[in-house]
């Protein structure tokens, strides 16, 4: 069920929250200033598919960029001054190569990602503007691995030292981040089964209850799945929860609110872990493709989370952008 919330006493007007409107305007000061490097960069390319790589990340950049301005103005934020339309100039230079260039525009594109994964954990006031966060969240993991993928196949790409696996040798190696990353899902999975599996046995509401039990089945999927990549690869366990967990507390110190809110945090620190694997597993294809669908999961889990959350009236309330102090 999508809740909205409106302003009371002007009739029927959608609100965002303080934190939603610094959103809008940081992610278009992010884009105006990565657009302004993208047509810098374009007059000093030399390789036709990647100047054809760089024309459709551009227009991707461009059709956001419109959507978001629309945003600006329908909520009265101001705006960040915009880039040039074009910039150009004549000739070229040709001791500025084609991987440097790339490694400018892949450093940006890593640096707006978390920005934009930010933006989608933290509007949680506004659904409709959250979507389209997300949205431009997932447009833009595609792009960027259209291009890390279009370095690899010209060796551009810079590559952490490899791990040394204890079991044999695979296919594809890992690199350390690639076996750290693994490492700490599986650890904070670990985490968040005991702690479900504790709040499990102090819940009061049966909707929460039924909502808690579908989230540990997904803990253990995810586990199971994870585990089998962590066997494959030979790297090392974390510590293994316990197999049940006992109470020892009284049930009703815990009320569900309280729990609500601490799972949120967690699914929160989830979508961050997973937004930085995707973005430093770049040797390991494979590898990355399952860490994007534990983000994708997980984006999809804390919508519906946050929006449960809303209706029981557990959610933290921001203060509203533009909203009156008496």
């Amino acid at each position: 069920m999508s809740v909205s919330l409106f302003k009371k006493n002007r009739g029927i007007v959608e609100q965002i929250d303080i934190q939603e409107a610094y959103n809008i305007w940081n992610w278009l000061r992010i884009r105006y200033n990565s657009m302004e490097t993208f047509q810098f960069y374009q007059n000093l390319l030399h390789d036709r598919d990647f100047s054809l790589l760089m024309d459709s990340l551009l227009a991707d950049t461009k059709k956001h960029m419109k959507t978001m301005e629309q945003e600006a103005e329908k909520f009265k934020i101001p705006v960040p001054d915009r880039p040039p339309l074009e910039i150009k100039f004549p000739g070229s230079i040709n001791q500025v190569t084609d991987r440097f260039i790339y490694k400018k525009i892949f450093a940006d594109m890593m640096a707006e990602l978390f920005t934009i994964s930010r933006a989608v954990r933290s509007s949680t006031t506004n659904d409709r503007l959250r979507k389209i966060f997300t949205e431009d969240m997932l447009t833009h993991i595609d792009n960027f691995e259209l291009l890390y993928k279009y370095s690899k196949v010209k060796a551009w790409e810079d590559v952490p030292p490899a791990y040394k696996m204890a079991g044999p040798a695979v296919k594809e190696n890992l690199t350390l981040t690639e076996a750290f990353h693994l490492w700490d899902h599986l650890s904070q999975r670990y985490d968040q089964l005991q702690m479900t599996t504790l709040f499990l046995g102090a819940v009061h509401d049966p909707d929460f209850e039924m909502i808690l039990s579908k989230g540990k089945d997904t803990l253990n999927k995810q586990i199971k799945e994870l585990e089998q990549q962590v066997l494959k690869y030979g790297v090392i366990f974390p510590e293994r929860p316990p197999a049940h967990q006992i109470m020892t507390i009284d049930p009703e110190t815990l009320t569900d609110s309280f729990m609500y809110s601490v799972i949120f945090t967690g699914i929160v620190e989830a979508m961050d872990l997973h937004m930085r694997a995707v973005i430093e597993t770049i040797k390991n294809d494979a590898l990355r493709d399952l860490f994007l669908g534990l983000l994708k999961e997980e984006v999809n889990i804390f919508d519906k989370y946050l929006k449960y959350g809303k209706t029981k009236g557990w959610t933290k309330v921001t203060p509203i952008y533009g909203e009156p102090l008496s």
